[in-house]
Parts: C-alpha cells; structure tokens; sequence
C-alpha cells in the first residue's frame, strides 16, 4: 500500500512535524547524504546531478555525463528525500499520483525537479539537481582562458543552402541507401524528425529506427501515453508519461524541460502540447523525433498549425506566425503508408529564407 500510493501522507506528516522541531537544512542534507546525491554534489566540476531509477546516479560534468553505481540511492531513501524536499520548499501539496511534477530548492541553493509515478515509469523517481556555479569570470578572465577565441562573425543567412545543406539535400533525393545515409547524417546534424501516416503506417517502429542512431553517450526523455519507446541502446534516459484525466503532455513537456535532456522523443502531436514542444525545440533541445496523423508531408504542416491553434495558447497566436515557426522548427518530415515510406520533405532553403526575414 505504501509504495501503490508512493509518498505516504504519514510520513510527510512526520516529515512537516521534524521540519518544525529540528533544522529544516540538516533534514534535507541527511537524506540527501542517505541515498549518496550529497557525495556527488560535493565533486569538483559536476553541474547536474540526476536519478533516473533507483541504484544509479547520473551526473554531469567537465567529461560529460557519468554514472556510479548507488545502492543506497534505493527507492525507500529516494522516497524519503522527495518528500523532504518538497517539505522544505513549502510546497502546498503532497507529491504522489494527484501531484506527480514538482519543482524544488535545496538548501545549498540548488534547484531540482522531481517527477514520480504515474507520470513515470512505475517503481522508478526521476529526480534531477542543477548545482549553481560558483565561479564567477570577468571579461580579463575569458579572453586569458581562451573563452573568446572561437568566436565567428554571425553572418545573415541566405535563402540559398550552405554546403553540408545541399550535401543532405541530394542525399534524401536519392535511393533507398543514399535515403538511409541521409537519416544518418540528419541525426548528426541535430535535425527534428516529423513522422507522419495514419494508424498503423509504422510510425512508431521507424521512430525506434530513427532513435537507434542517436549517440549512446547524450541524455534522452521519451514522453508518452502509453510506452512505446523504448531505448535500450541509450542507457541514460527517463520514460515519462501523460494521462487523459491526469497529468497532460504539455505539464510533461515543461517539467521535462528542467530534467536537462539532450534530446526529447514526444510520441505524438495532437493537443495543447504542440505548441511546447516547438517552443523546446528552439531552446537547445533539437535533434527530436515526434509523430502526427496527417495525409502526406505537406498537410502535416497545416495539420500540426490547426492542433496549435485550437489549444488555450494557440488562440492568442497568429497563424502566420505559427506555421512560419512549425516551419524553422521541422526540418525532416517523413511519410509512411503501410509501413513503407513514401515522401520525404526536406527543404532547408525555406528554413534559411525564414530565419533571415525574422533578423
């Protein structure tokens, strides 16, 4: 029963009671010490620290994302540290499957989002600590470390395609193995998949495809209805879910947002989401892959605008400006019927022209 309900009110009652009678500060630093975060956190160099399933601790630093093995960072203590944090941050409810996102402070002054079931995978609490950088630089500084010495003048850009562009261009105009090498080389380049077709085209299957060639050594969120996703190539990533009736896929796609992924794979385009997942496109999060229902590539772009515009957020927007940004944001837009694909768009031209009348 205690763990169906994941955060016993008991004990956050328990918890609430200990805050008042004892240092509200020392209660958090022991959890955290409990379950080994308080040990990483300490490191040199590390800015995130994050759990995706109890027993590992992943976190990033000067060399990238590491993991250790953590076995006090079980369930129980991982439990037991939510709730004191959530405590400690005042906030006005209980984290369980009513309230499954939180967003949370630390008394060292880091800042950590906190997601559990249902809006995760079950048995699982997604946990992600941003450290604050202590350092602090001044102009001298970052031309003696050489922080400036890779700066480039930000020339306007044309309507025409630079060479790696047109290089891609060809390649997804060519066979079946140049269309392949194509998919390659768009992932390497961070470029946003739109997968369309009706129910049973092989979405979702190519999409597993497609996630396959991603590097196995970045951070992943899948976001879903129901699981599908899987990612057993990518050993760092959180599965994290929205329900009709409960959490939605826009309050997903926000609390996603501070968990730091490298890349986001939304299962599919059709709500209030639509215009949060643009938005995380353009804030450092490209290189996507999501799915719509539509009839060919090009209907998915008025497809995709009409599910904007028909959301709270999309009625305040104009809808040029919304298809203008659903065209900067796409960039590869593939079309299966039957499972087998039968259209490819991918015109950076356009993208250039767009992004240069925006300047």
């Amino acid at each position: 029963m205690f763990r169906e309900i994941l955060i016993s009110p008991a004990f956050t009652r328990l918890v609430k009671m200990n805050a008042y009678t004892f240092n509200k500060d020392s209660m958090v630093l022991q959890f955290l010490q409990n379950t080994g975060i308080q040990a990483i956190l300490d490191m040199d160099g590390v800015t995130e620290v994050s759990v995706n399933q109890p027993g590992h601790i992943w976190y990033e630093g000067r060399d990238g994302w590491q993991v250790v093995e953590a076995p006090e960072a079980n369930f129980t203590n991982l439990e037991h540290l939510a709730t004191a944090m959530c405590v400690y941050s005042a906030l006005p409810y209980t984290l369980g499957p009513d309230h499954p996102i939180a967003s949370v402070v630390l008394p060292g002054g880091e800042r950590g989002q906190i997601i559990v079931p249902p809006a995760t995978e079950a048995g699982s609490i997604v946990l992600t600590i941003r450290k604050p950088s202590l350092t602090r630089f001044t102009i001298d500084d970052y031309i003696a470390s050489g922080g400036f010495s890779r700066a480039s003048i930000a020339e306007a850009q044309g309507v025409t395609m630079t060479d790696r562009q047109h290089y891609l261009y060809e390649l997804s105009r060519g066979g079946p193995e140049q269309i392949g090498q194509f998919l390659k080389e768009a992932v390497k380049d961070r470029l946003n998949f739109l997968i369309v077709g009706g129910t049973g085209s092989g979405k979702t299957t190519v999409a597993k495809a497609i996630a396959d060639i991603f590097p196995p050594d970045r951070r992943y969120a899948t976001i879903e209805d129901v699981h599908e996703m899987t990612l057993p190539n990518h050993p760092n990533h959180i599965h994290l879910f929205f329900k009709k009736g409960g959490v939605s896929a826009r309050e997903i796609i926000e609390a996603c947002m501070r968990l730091k992924p490298d890349h986001i794979f939304l299962a599919e385009l059709r709500g209030d989401e639509a215009w949060s997942y643009l938005e995380a496109l353009n804030t450092g999060h490209e290189g996507s892959i999501t799915t719509i229902h539509a009839n060919n590539t090009y209907a998915s772009f008025s497809r995709l605008a009409s599910i904007v515009k028909q959301s709270e957020v999309g009625l305040t927007l104009d809808m040029d400006l919304v298809m203008t940004t659903i065209k900067k944001s796409i960039d590869v837009i593939l079309f299966f019927n039957k499972t087998y694909l039968t259209e490819i768009y991918f015109d950076p031209a356009v993208k250039n022209k767009l992004l240069s009348e925006s300047i």
